[in-house]
């Protein structure tokens, strides 16, 4: 049983039992002190009183008197930084309803558990990031080990974009109908010398946005892209490449010359490069970034709206920004195997997207059941763990070489 280092618990239900059960769930996972209480009114006399601060809740959310939906609101309003773990036993749609309202209030939810629920299945919230994360790409090394790592000084990741430790792992991105690799996602890894591990995007991204770092590392990563994509060339293989690009960058109006001068003295064109924008963070005012990713389009570049369904304008952004792709997010696709409702999302909005001219990219595929659901919506792309994990450049055309084999078996899959 995966083991969590010292941190304060409160658990608020309002049955004796489960808060009991509970309890002995997360001291055995190391927590210490664990606190309970038997109501939301409860819970708020424990975080205010508390000390060392709470880090991790669980809690129920139908409750007597402030229920879940109200504790929610009420701890974010007052500033909780600690995780967050929801049960429920009034069934899935609304927990997991509830799950989104409480990260949509900037909560750190890491679990969403139906009651009865195992001590494993509490002890793998704890270990994750987020509800709707799941082990891919962004949140597990290449050896499988946590992405979490030491603080990380703006000084150390400066040093290290300087120093070229910075290099772009690819995924590969399915034609549906073909079954043929038509392009890649370029995701930044940090090969730290000092640390002697592999540091990934969740750790290292944010430091880079807030201390102005976030374009020398895009500009670096790009290119590298055009050298990788140059070799693929002499091998015979011709793929675009799509490069996540910061709504840091987005704010600046000097953005597109800049990342134009960059691709051409990498020997590069711009029409090589699609840049991915992440939906949940295009909220507020887009005026500027209508600007600088309308020039962007002028110059070649085509544009992907990425993790589609999890912001709050989504129809507004597809109408308004110029996108060529929308990649709908992994957690409808994985939810939709048991929800009637993700089921009816995903697939009015691949209808929706193919009426705007839109190519549309199933992200998250995982399983041959996965690959069969995206092909019957008439999603035209698909990416995910089915198909590969990413790889560095020079792994590629052994990987292309052993798809055509898997991609031939599909044929006969049931």
């Amino acid at each position: 049983m995966q083991r969590v280092r010292q941190r304060a618990a409160l658990v608020v239900d309002d049955d004796d039992a489960v808060r009991t059960s509970t309890a002995g769930i997360l001291r055995r996972l190391g927590c210490d002190p664990v606190h309970v209480a038997h109501n939301g009114a409860a819970a708020l006399e424990v975080l205010a009183s508390t000390q060392p601060p709470i880090d991790v809740i669980v809690t129920d959310i139908d409750m007597p008197d402030l229920d879940g939906v109200e504790l929610i609101r009420a701890i974010a309003e007052r500033g909780y930084a600690g995780d967050l773990v929801l049960m429920s036993g009034t069934g899935a749609e609304m927990l997991t309803l509830t799950a989104r309202l409480a990260t949509s209030r900037k909560l750190s939810v890491v679990g969403a558990l139906a009651k009865p629920f195992r001590p494993a299945a509490l002890s793998a919230a704890l270990g994750r990031d987020s509800m709707e994360s799941e082990p891919d790409a962004e949140d597990t090394a290449p050896d499988g080990s946590s992405a979490n790592v030491d603080p990380i000084s703006p000084e150390e990741l400066a040093a290290a974009i300087n120093a070229g430790e910075f290099e772009p792992w690819f995924q590969p991105k399915i034609d549906v109908a073909t079954k043929r690799p038509i392009g890649v996602e370029a995701l930044a890894r940090w090969m730290s010398r000092r640390r002697g591990s592999v540091v990934l995007p969740e750790d290292f991204i944010p430091i880079a946005e807030e201390h102005g770092l976030i374009d020398e590392l895009t500009f670096d990563m790009v290119a590298k892209v055009i050298a990788a994509k140059e070799h693929w060339r002499e091998l015979g293989v011709d793929l675009k490449v799509a490069v996540n690009v910061s709504m840091s960058s987005l704010q600046s109006l000097d953005f597109p010359d800049r990342f134009a001068a960059v691709v051409t003295d990498a020997g590069g064109g711009c029409g090589d490069i699609q840049l991915e924008v992440t939906e949940s963070r295009l909220a507020g005012n887009i005026v500027r970034p209508l600007d600088v990713l309308l020039r962007l389009r002028l110059k070649g570049v085509t544009l992907s709206i990425d993790d589609f369904g999890t912001g709050h304008s989504s129809l507004a952004q597809l109408r308004d920004l110029p996108f060529d792709e929308l990649k709908m997010d992994r957690a409808y696709l994985r939810t939709a195997r048991t929800r009637v409702r993700s089921a009816t999302i995903l697939g009015a909005a691949v209808k929706m997207a193919g009426e705007l001219g839109m190519q549309v990219v199933a992200e998250g595929v995982e399983s041959l059941e996965d690959w069969h659901r995206v092909r019957e919506l008439g999603c035209d792309q698909a990416q995910g763990f089915f198909m590969a994990r990413p790889m560095p450049a020079d792994e590629l055309p052994g990987w292309l070489s052993a798809w055509e084999e898997q991609a031939a078996a599909l044929d006969d899959a049931p």
